[in-house]
This record gives structure tokens, C-alpha cells and sequence, in this order.
């Protein structure tokens, strides 16, 4: 339940340029997300910080393709991720990664 939760949170911030991050969860949703958009292929990382540090560093000079991404990416930038790394994270990360562009359907 608590993906489901956190992959419907992202999906409605994506619309409004106010919002931010919440918790590793989120994060790991947008991650995987904007790795999906750039072709960025799955990786395993170490840390919730391993995880934002190397996906926006794989996005640097990336267009975002509308306002919904520039939010994902504003938001992604400016979050300080918690310690907490669980398979939970693990599993929104893989969602984020198979979705393209989900407020689409």
C-alpha cells in the first residue's frame, strides 16, 4: 500500500511547482522516473544519497519535457534524503523505472 501511496503523491506534486519531497519513497519514485525519461538503465545503489547524488548527476543538462518535469527535477534537487533505505525504497525506484510518464494515462 505505502508504493501505491507515495507513487500517487508524486504524480499529483508533478502539477504544482510548490511542492517537495516528503520521504525517501518519493525520492526513489522520482529517481527511477527521470531515469526511465533519459534511457538511464537500472542501477544498485548503496545509499538513499547514492541514489538522488547519481541520478541528478546523470540528468545534468537534461530539458525537462514540460512543467511537470521541471518539478520532478526541482523537487529531486532540493531534497536531503533520510537515512532510511528499505526494499520499499528498492521497489519504488524499479515502479519508477518501468512508468513512462504516468499522469499520461
Amino acid at each position: 500500500m505505502v508504493p501505491v501511496l507515495a507513487r500517487m503523491a508524486v504524480i499529483i506534486k508533478a502539477d504544482h511547482d510548490t511542492n517537495v519531497i516528503t520521504g525517501n519513497y518519493e525520492m526513489a519514485y522520482i529517481c527511477g522516473l527521470m531515469s526511465r525519461f533519459v534511457g538511464i538503465p537500472a542501477q544498485a545503489f548503496e545509499t538513499p544519497e547514492a541514489m538522488r547524488e547519481n541520478t541528478l548527476a546523470a540528468l545534468s543538462g537534461y530539458r525537462p519535457a514540460d512543467g511537470r518535469e521541471k518539478n520532478l527535477l526541482r523537487m529531486l534537487d532540493a531534497y536531503q534524503p533520510e537515512a532510511a533505505y528499505d526494499d520499499q525504497v528498492r521497489e519504488l525506484y524499479r515502479m519508477g523505472l518501468e512508468e513512462d510518464r504516468p499522469w499520461q494515462k
